[in-house]
């Protein structure tokens, strides 16, 4: 059975084990409206996923009503504070990345909340990939080109990042140190004009998520070097990974998961992420999230808890090494 039969096979029901679409569809996890909290702007990378995951999964739960509100605002830890003082109900979650569960708590000195103890960690839906792009304007195709080229610009080495303290920050400082240059962050208040300023050769450099700077790449107005991850990325097997490149510390690719208040219901927790299942499993939501750059797959709620600890230990270490000063 091929994995596309497979997914339409599961999506379908037919191998969900315990629960089946009816019983799903019959027991709702929440008899109210369940509000779904964004802690970024409608349109958004966050804001696209979650309304179309959303949509589907009001389907599967037999009409269950949920309502996407957007907190924007400080790398989406309005909506994380908002979340942790909800009822543990049911009727808050959030859709949130490692930005806001992983980063801030080590970049912010007060960020109003501790990402293991004040949530219930629910399904993982996608990861997607950060990647290292230039200006045309350059000349330099690959990574093996980027180091002399740094070394022979040293008053160009600045490079874009969509906020200050965000783990492209850090990815930049561990690029210029396998250098042995000094690479300088210069932060955008988001993606959309650091993208900009990249097309207009403004910036040399821009690290992003790929979900960003993709089409660009495709239509030769920029080139992305390298990405994170530990494989390629299926939207683009062309780019090769950090990793194959030797670079370490990289390999860990951004995510989306929901949370909840600490203490939520187990059993909402469980049907939720039944329900999940199912939702991540058809095709066209796959299709439809693959060509933004993400790569969904379900994910347990035990599992996306160890992602922050697991994620914390790592950017921990590399933040601590930066010299970065938590604001």
């Amino acid at each position: 059975m091929t994995r596309r039969l497979f997914s339409q096979a599961l999506a379908a029901g037919l191998f969900l084990p315990a629960l089946t679409l009816s019983t799903l569809a019959s027991a709702k996890p929440y008899t109210g409206t369940v509000r779904v909290l964004v802690g970024f702007p409608p349109g958004g990378h966050t804001d696209v996923v979650a309304r179309a995951i959303l949509d589907k999964l009001s389907k599967v739960l037999g009409g269950q009503v949920f309502i996407v509100e957007n907190r924007a605002g400080a790398g989406g830890q309005i909506a994380a504070q908002l979340t942790k003082a909800a009822p543990a109900d049911g009727s808050t979650i959030m859709l949130s990345i490692d930005h806001t569960q992983v980063i801030i708590p080590l970049t912010i000195a007060a960020a109003g909340y501790n990402p293991v103890s004040d949530f219930t960690a629910m399904s993982g839906v996608a990861s997607y990939y950060n990647v290292l792009a230039v200006s045309t304007s350059t000349g330099v195709k690959t990574m093996a080109e980027l180091g002399p080229w740094l070394k022979a610009n040293p008053n160009a080495s600045n490079y874009g990042i969509p906020a200050a303290g965000s783990v492209p920050q850090f990815i930049g400082h561990i690029i210029g140190k396998s250098f042995g240059v000094t690479m300088n962050s210069i932060p955008y208040k988001g993606g959309a004009p650091m993208v900009q300023d990249l097309l207009a050769g403004q910036v040399p450099m821009a690290i992003a998520s790929m979900t960003e700077l993709i089409e660009h790449h495709r239509a030769g107005k920029v080139r992305i070097l390298a990405s994170s991850g530990q494989t390629r990325s299926q939207a683009a097997p062309e780019i090769p990974t950090f990793r194959e490149l030797g670079y370490t510390g990289i390999d860990k690719n951004p995510w989306l998961a929901f949370f909840g208040p600490k203490g939520m219901p187990a059993d909402f927790v469980a049907r939720f992420d039944d329900a999940m299942k199912v939702v991540l499993a058809q095709p066209d939501l796959q299709d439809k999230l693959a060509k933004i750059g993400d790569e969904v797959s379900a994910v347990p709620g035990k599992e996306v808890q160890q992602w922050v600890v697991d994620g914390t230990r790592h950017w921990e270490q590399v933040i601590r090494e930066s010299g970065f000063k938590p604001q």
